[in-house]
């Protein structure tokens, strides 16, 4: 086990400081939060001095409500995690601006500045966070016009008295505005409409931002092999988000890539993305046509060339319904009033709201910061694959790293991997199926060196399931990553003392990983040596 010791007497704001985290001289600890059902994981690495490790706080997030389910807080994670590291990390890395790995932090919880709260020295965002990258900002627009599109359509459910559809969408603007309630305050929408600097996330990323004393990077893939600072032969490799729009796009696995066969849900269509960009650019009610074609619903059966053909047609208000249940042609007219508001579509459109939201958030988790930490030139791998998709995954391998004149591939990295944080909690969409001879980064790359493989999956299964009727994580997932690490996978939720060894795996080898574990309660600590 690394070994903890107390940092020397401390004084003025130091005070607060209890126990610092001291990984071993030739090895590295892993520390899982267990925040909830979110990614919050803190990196000890030896630094130049024992008692100066560099530190690297990856997330800090959680989906309101889970913690509860494990018992524990998000501020009892946070005030941990600053006595655990002084107060100071060589480096931040947010992942991609999702609430479940953004939302605890905030001033409150880390500090209004330096002086007062944590210290950063350089935080990692990816390439589409970069305000100078030509297709970052294209991205962001897009991303700016759907959302102010939903925001539209779930006030127009709202208004329309549609409570469980505004209740589905909500779920998801929740994900890209954050915050720590379950629900969003018609303040926030309001707020997020005008403005969506002003939502919780962007402010996450801006806290974290403005603290890095040695400035911002934004993190491209196949590019420098990067080191942290404080710990020079730890190597970083950025694998991903890949710049490329249809890789970004490229959502679900296909086929047999996939753990399990259930049908992906997509947007039906570009109607109601082309609604959301007409509405966010021409500042009216949104609408799935060009306004070329449309007529306004309040005044059309005025229009003097349309008006008459309107009213008796489309009508103009909420006339009943009537049929003729004596299939009498004639009668039809008299029967069915022409103004019978199921002859129109102006609401039908909205329908379809949820389900662009839903991919809206996996474009969102499909332009992850992928990170490999390398323990020393040639060694075990330590794989952080946040929420990416199958586009991401794709583009692992579509580039590789000048290493000194060696060329280093994420097929190497990845057979050198000895600890892989679960992509997406174990979502259906994440982690990819595949063999060792397939040309696409999947399951079966991992851990073919070492024989040490080891997993972490931050998901509260009952949280998941009973709360937000989600199956992370996915059995089959699951399954097939406990079985390739040999049991030795800890969840969010895992009950350590409870933990039984598999069959096929010797006492003497399933003891070696108990040692390597401290359960806190808080947290898991987890040593690997180099």
């Amino acid at each position: 086990m690394g070994k903890k010791a107390k940092s020397a007497k401390p004084t003025g704001k130091a005070a607060m400081r209890t126990e610092r985290l001291i990984p071993p001289e030739n090895g590295v600890i892993i520390r899982m939060y267990r925040i909830g059902h979110g990614d919050c994981f803190l990196l000890a690495f030896p630094g130049k001095k024992p008692e100066e490790p560099a530190y690297v706080l990856i997330d800090c997030g959680y989906k309101p409500g889970s913690p509860k389910y494990i018992d524990t807080t998000p501020k009892a994670v946070v005030k941990n995690l600053r006595e655990a590291t002084g107060d100071g990390v060589a480096v931040a890395v947010i992942t991609h601006e999702h609430q479940d790995h953004v939302n605890a932090i905030t001033e409150g919880n880390f500090g209004k500045s330096a002086e007062d709260g944590l210290n950063i020295r350089e935080t990692w965002l990816a390439w589409t966070e970069d305000p100078a990258d030509k297709l970052a900002n294209k991205l962001r627009t897009a991303y700016k016009d759907r959302l102010l599109g939903l925001i539209e359509a779930r006030n127009s459910l709202a208004a329309a008295g549609d409570t469980d559809k505004v209740k589905n969408l909500d779920n998801f603007l929740a994900f890209e505005l954050g915050g720590d309630e379950a629900g969003l305050s018609a303040a926030v929408l309001a707020a997020a409409a005008k403005d969506p600097s002003t939502s919780a996330n962007k402010k996450a990323m801006k806290l974290w931002k403005d603290r890095a004393s040695d400035g911002v990077r934004y993190l491209r893939p196949h590019e420098e092999v990067l080191t942290v600072p404080g710990a020079d032969d730890i190597r970083v490799y950025v694998l991903a988000p890949p710049r490329d729009e249809d890789l970004l796009a490229d959502l679900d696995p296909h086929g047999e890539e996939g753990f399990h066969k259930a049908l992906a849900l997509r947007s039906p269509g570009n109607y109601f993305a082309a609604a959301t960009g007409a509405q966010a650019a021409g500042g009216r009610a949104a609408s799935p046509f060009s306004s070329r074609y449309t007529l306004d619903l309040a005044s059309a059966h005025q229009n003097d060339d349309y008006g008459s053909f309107y009213t008796r047609h489309y009508g103009y208000d909420n006339a009943l319904d009537f049929f003729d249940e004596s299939n009498d042609e004639s009668n039809c007219e008299s029967m069915s009033p022409d103004n019978a508001d199921w002859r129109r579509i102006d609401k039908d459109w909205l329908y379809s709201a949820d389900q662009l939201a839903l991919a809206m958030n996996n474009d969102t988790n499909n332009a992850s910061l992928v990170l490999g930490f390398e323990l020393g030139r040639g060694g075990k791998v330590l794989l952080f694959a946040a929420d990416a998709q199958r586009g991401n995954w794709f583009s692992w391998s579509a580039g590789a790293w000048n290493d000194g004149g060696q060329t280093i591939t994420a097929r190497e990295l990845l057979a050198r991997t000895t600890l892989y944080k679960v992509g997406h909690h174990g979502s259906h969409n994440a982690t990819l199926r595949g063999e060792r001879t397939s040309t696409y980064a999947n399951l079966e790359w991992f851990g073919q060196k070492g024989g040490e493989f080891m997993a972490m999956i931050p998901a509260v299964r009952d949280w998941a399931i009973n709360e937000a009727h989600w199956d992370h994580p996915l059995k089959s997932i699951k399954d097939a990553v406990t079985a390739m690490a040999k049991g030795r996978v800890l969840q969010t939720d895992t009950n350590v003392a409870r933990m039984q060894k598999p069959n096929g795996v010797s006492k003497q080898e399933w003891q070696q990983f108990l040692d390597q574990i401290d359960d806190k309660g808080l947290f898991f600590d987890l040593t690997i040596s180099r």
